[in-house]
């Protein structure tokens, strides 16, 4: 499974390839530059965590993923030269879209498409809210309803060609209404209210086009 995924992310700000620990079997590792600035293995372990954390909503949006990656343990060299290693537990592994990862692995410029979003949340914080609020699950009436003016709204969508007025504002209207269960008098759905099949798949595939005209 992480030899498919590996090959999304390729850059020196998150890299993910197979190494040889020791004497061990080829065992797969997580490489940043970003590392460079901890000095305890805590530290390490955080900001992997974050970096991880990072990947896992990268395969959400585009792959329809749960959590994949773990950080088990950190393995570093000492002045004296000597190998270290330090572990911790490790969760469960799930995929969910083949198709999803291909896009990740197809060319955005020089790298794969995964870097190139892992690198936009680093450097666009608007990118990287936007993508916190994806999470690295299904989304919820209220999370569509936020991505949608996240983006900037109906009238933006509208404008960017990314979606039909009556497209956008019935997913809105729709994800309004129900995101407002606990009223006695919730907002109006539309004429015709797309499932919430079609309402995630609406509010990931508008993201992924607005986080493609920022990268």
């Amino acid at each position: 499974m992480l030899a498919s995924i590996a090959p999304c992310f390729d850059s020196d700000a998150a890299r993910i390839k197979k190494q040889r620990l020791k004497e061990k079997e080829d065992s797969w590792v997580l490489e940043s530059s970003e590392f460079a600035r901890c000095r305890t293995g805590i530290e390490v372990l955080a900001l992997a965590d974050e970096i991880v954390s990072r990947i896992h909503q990268i395969l959400a949006l585009y792959g329809n993923y749960t959590p994949v990656l773990s950080v088990d343990c950190i393995s570093w060299t000492n002045a004296k030269g000597e190998s270290l290693r330090t572990v911790r537990d490790s969760v469960s592994v799930n995929v969910v879209s083949s198709k999803g990862l291909a896009e990740l692995k197809s060319a955005s410029g020089t790298q794969p498409l995964g870097s190139a979003v892992f690198e936009a949340m680093t450097r666009d914080v608007k990118v990287n809210e936007a993508l916190t609020l994806h999470g690295d699950s299904g989304l919820s009436w209220s999370q569509v309803y936020d991505i949608i003016d996240i983006v900037g709204g109906v009238k933006s969508i509208v404008k960017a060609g990314y979606a039909t007025r009556k497209q956008a504002s019935a997913v809105r209207q729709t994800a309004n209404h129900y995101r407002h269960q606990g009223l006695k008098k919730k907002p109006p759905l539309p004429a015709n209210p797309p499932t919430a099949a079609q309402a995630n798949e609406f509010a990931r595939g508008l993201l992924k086009r607005w986080i493609a005209s920022r990268l």
